[in-house]
């Protein structure tokens, strides 16, 4: 068995952090986040917390969440977004997360707190990979925080035009936002379509309910098509 490594960057690499570029999806996604806002002048998006108030956020981020995930070539720009960098870690064919979650944390709010954990405790699949896209500039305690190789609990600085690829075996989190800038982030998972999911025992992170079909290879669309025809 062959290990493939990076050792230039080892600790960056065996939690698969990436990070790069995503103008076209992030545009999109910030059109909505002020439109939904209803706010008559010019703001940032980092200032939100000064445009909605706390007891607010839900609703505003359940509209916004219903609203982005309706984009009518929303896993068209991801695709185009994710797909070149993201096939040396998993193959050509590929099952997506049917929906697009969105986070948002105010400065000094409490109940966005994320403790550490890795996804596959919760029964997500311990196969995939995730991709986070800050819309706004994700640094200090803002950000999502990761464990390095001597167990360290570090902030992973990403801008606001940059998506992020990272393990979720690793442990993650986030910790109290103690800047005084609002953090607004997106997340959706993605792996191998051939792949196990996990199992009967978590019936919501299963293909078909959980994943979508993303992309295939010709050669595996033609291996379909051959299993097909013999059912005939």
């Amino acid at each position: 068995m062959y290990i493939i490594s990076n050792p230039q960057n080892q600790d960056a690499y065996d939690r698969n952090i990436f990070k790069k570029s995503c103008y076209e999806l992030s545009n999109e996604i910030k059109k909505i986040l002020i439109k939904k806002t209803n706010h008559d002048k010019p703001f940032e998006l980092k200032d939100l917390h000064k445009i909605i108030s706390l007891d607010k956020l839900n609703s505003y981020r359940l509209t916004c969440f219903e609203e982005i995930n309706n984009i009518p070539n929303l896993k068209i720009l991801i695709y185009q977004t994710v797909y070149p960098h993201i096939l040396n870690l998993l193959g050509f064919d590929l099952a997506i997360q049917k929906s697009l979650n969105l986070s948002i944390q105010f400065p000094g709010d409490q109940s966005s707190l994320l403790n550490k954990h890795q996804d596959f405790v919760s029964g997500d699949s311990p196969f995939q990979k995730v991709i986070w896209i800050p819309i706004t500039n994700a640094f200090s305690s803002n950000a999502l925080h990761m464990t390095n190789k001597d167990n360290s609990y570090t902030p992973i600085k990403v801008s606001e035009n940059e998506f992020l690829i990272f393990d979720p075996n690793t442990v993650h989190g986030n910790i109290v936002n103690e800047t005084n800038q609002t953090r607004i982030s997106l997340n959706i998972r993605v792996k191998n379509w051939f792949a196990p999911d996990s199992g009967e025992h978590v019936p919501d992170r299963q293909y078909g309910i959980y994943y979508e079909d993303f992309c295939f290879s010709k050669s595996t669309l033609r291996a379909f098509e051959i299993i097909e025809n013999q059912g005939e």
